[in-house]
């Protein structure tokens, strides 16, 4: 708490340094004045925290230095010290915000007790700012903390001019993995925007855990295509200034409570990075009206890159996940149905992997890589999310740890692989040339469970995954997961998990 005291008695001012120089680093002199006509002055070039003033001074007593500061704004805090009682004195001195009022001589305990519970104050009132301050209440309204409601519209346009119809847009920058490194720069160029337009205001802030940094755009000109105006002149310096990593996106929506839902919006169009790529904003009016056709991965294409999986051809397996990026490029498509695809892909190396080597859902962390994936805005994250599959099967490999005897290693590939085909006891038995009855029996002793239980567990895991890890509906993850219908796989999920599927989504979402 920075302090300037104003007495004209040199003795008590040098004697009030030295008490705030015992009371600690939280209490700075920030100046002296002898009286009111410098203490003036002092105060309008420090401007701090408290004011330690005398009232009787020569030129100008602190009263009406105080109550001339009070004019130009000055929202400080003021305590008097004084020989004087006179109650006229404590009543202007209440009129004019005076916290607290001791009398000369100050004991140093009720001085330092008023000194703290002043710095409280500060602290406090410095918090209320920070709460309610555009910038906190935006980040709180973007990200769905605060959800505004007609009291707080009306706060909103008596303090920051923000109408209950005000017009909002966003420019959402994302950075990615590189948020660290062009954070600053973008910011910086996003700050000169705002600084240098008098016809826009903007509040701007960041989200690392995503990698973005958002401008929210109010109080626009309306006569400029502010949208445009921003694809033509700040994306390019963003591009070149992020060698060419940042994707940005924009959205516009009508009210302070809509804030979110902009968000949202901005959020989903980013996603089109994967296919129209990154030199312009992704607006709706940009691709509004676009054709977009369907996407389908060539039949070829999982082929190789399941031999490659197979023969540990990193070199192959690199060259597959370039030709499905080139492929989702050839035409425009849209990215939910890139994303499903790459789904099933990512779906058949999984396979393809705990056929050669046994490992457990926990081990390549499958949810995580398909909720990663299914947030991708950029192929290098799509490529990264894929690519960890390989990497994990090198590690386990190489460790050459397995568990269970090669009779149900075996089986439990083929469990993983053909769980959604309908697969029975019997066929596996006769494919590893042994009897249901012997296949059975060791499957239980190694495992602790039946075979019946072992493919109805694998199901509802992989529907547990889909479920969090996708926005698949429910019929697409029950053909997905070898279930007839939706609505047997619900009864079955719910047998084994106690909840229904939707309702298990929804609490853990």
């Amino acid at each position: 708490m920075r302090i300037v005291i104003v007495e004209d008695e040199a003795s008590i001012r040098e004697g009030m340094e030295g008490i705030l120089k015992k009371l600690g680093d939280s209490f700075e002199l920030a100046g002296k004045a002898a009286n009111g006509l410098e203490g003036l002055e002092l105060i309008r070039r420090e401007k701090p925290d408290l004011i330690i003033m005398d009232i009787r001074m020569p030129d100008m007593d602190g009263l009406a230095m105080l109550g001339k500061l009070r004019k130009e704004g000055y929202e400080g805090k003021a305590l008097i010290l004084s020989a004087y009682s006179d109650f006229s004195y404590a009543r202007k001195a209440m009129e004019l915000g005076v916290d607290n009022y001791l009398l000369k001589p100050v004991r140093l305990q009720e001085l330092k007790k008023a000194l703290t519970v002043t710095k409280q104050q500060l602290e406090e009132e410095q918090r209320q700012k920070e709460v309610f301050s555009p910038e906190s209440m935006m980040r709180s309204v973007l990200t769905g903390i605060l959800r505004p409601d007609a009291g707080m519209e009306e706060m909103l346009a008596q303090q920051y001019g923000f109408g209950p119809r005000e017009a909002f847009s966003l420019l959402e920058v994302w950075l990615g993995k590189d948020y660290d490194i062009y954070q600053d720069i973008v910011r910086r160029i996003l700050g000169e925007v705002d600084s240098h337009s008098e016809e826009i205001r903007s509040l701007i802030t960041a989200f690392p855990e995503s990698g973005s940094i958002i401008m929210v755009l109010y109080a626009m000109e309306q006569n400029r295509d502010w949208e445009d105006w921003f694809d033509c002149s700040v994306v390019p310096m963003l591009l070149a200034n992020t060698d060419n990593r940042a994707v940005c996106a924009w959205s516009s929506c009508e009210g302070f409570a809509r804030l979110e839902e902009c968000r949202r919006q901005a959020g989903q169009l980013l996603e089109w990075n994967l296919t129209v790529g990154n030199t312009h904003l992704l607006s709706e009016k940009r691709l509004n009206g676009i054709q977009v056709y369907p996407f389908r991965l060539l039949p070829e294409l999982p082929v190789r890159t399941k031999q490659a999986v197979i023969r540990k051809d990193r070199k192959e397996f690199t060259v597959c996940l370039k030709e499905l990026q080139n492929l989702s490029r050839n035409q425009v498509h849209s990215p939910r149905e890139i994303k499903e695809s790459c789904i099933t892909f990512l779906w058949s190396i999984l396979n393809t992997v705990r056929e050669y080597v046994e490992l457990e859902d926990r081990d390549l962390e499958v949810r995580q890589r398909l909720e990663d994936l299914m947030k991708a805005v950029s192929w290098e994250e799509i490529g990264a999310c894929i690519f960890s599959i390989f990497n994990v099967m090198e590690e386990k490999t190489a460790s050459g740890k397995q568990e269970n005897s090669p009779l149900v290693r075996r089986a439990k590939r083929m469990i993983e692989e053909y769980y959604s085909q309908g697969i029975t006891l019997e066929e596996v038995a006769r494919k590893l040339s042994v009897t249901p009855e012997y296949l059975s029996r060791q499957y239980r002793k190694e495992t602790g469970r039946s075979f019946t239980e072992e493919v109805r567990g694998v199901r509802v895991e992989k529907v547990k995954t889909l479920l969090l890890g996708t926005d698949l509906n429910m019929t697409q993850i029950a053909a997905m997961t070898g279930f007839s219908d939706p609505k047997y796989m619900s009864k079955v999920f719910k047998e084994e998990m106690g909840m229904l599927p939707a309702y298990y989504r929804q609490e853990n979402s």
